[in-house]
């Protein structure tokens, strides 16, 4: 059983500050605008946090029974498969979002940091990763948030800035697209094919978007 922690529900350390972004605690409840109704939306009525933490953690439960999910995860350097991941690391949560911008909906995810890793400790298997508010849309849209962040923990390589800018204007080279694309690509291979999106890099300094759309990671 995954061992999680939400800043402001479950604990109180501290996040560290992530670049332009500021962490806070995680409201006890969040009320999902219509046009962030997702996959299996929650629109109609406010939403505990830590309900959505919960049914996304059993969304991960079930990718890590995957042995495909499992064999890319391993292959991304670290050696940890997702189940491991899961089984015996720490993972620190904390809400994140541009300084003055806490807690806020904007009209649409376009340009947002959705969550990212801001440390990884393995010689304790420790990980603290910030998440906007807006990847609380649904359960099964926080688990790809999350999992592709995790596959950042084992190891997957992220885009530098230039990267990042390259990537925009649509001239990063295909080697690199395809290296970049691993975390994203987790998604895929451990079944969460709704959340996938073809187009994404991932990044472990700022997560960026493609030229053809997509969720920013």
């Amino acid at each position: 059983m995954a061992n999680y922690k939400l800043y402001g529900l479950t604990t109180d350390r501290m996040p560290p500050r992530v670049a332009d972004y500021v962490g806070y605690k995680f409201p006890a409840m969040v009320e999902v605008p219509a046009g962030y109704g997702g996959d299996r939306g929650i629109r109609g009525g406010p939403a505990k946090v830590e309900e959505i933490f919960a049914g996304a953690f059993r969304e991960l439960e079930l990718c890590a029974r995957r042995d495909a999910c499992n064999a890319h995860f391993r292959a991304l350097g670290a050696g940890l498969g997702l189940s491991d991941i899961l089984g015996g690391w720490t993972l620190s949560f904390f809400a994140f979002a541009p300084q003055g911008a806490e807690g806020q909906w904007p009209e649409s995810d376009a340009g947002l940091t959705l969550a990212q890793v801001v440390g990884t400790y393995k010689a304790t298997s420790f990980a603290e990763i910030g998440v906007h508010i807006t990847s609380l849309r649904s359960a099964e849209y926080l688990a790809g948030t999350i999992l592709h962040e995790l596959a950042h923990v084992a190891g997957a390589p992220g885009a530098s800035a230039e990267d990042a800018s390259q990537h925009a204007k649509g001239r990063l080279p295909a080697a690199d697209v395809r290296r970049l694309h691993q975390a994203e690509k987790a998604v895929l291979t451990c079944g969460l094919r709704r959340q996938y999106k073809q187009n994404v890099i991932g990044a472990l300094d700022r997560m960026s978007r493609g030229p053809g759309g997509g969720r920013p990671v």
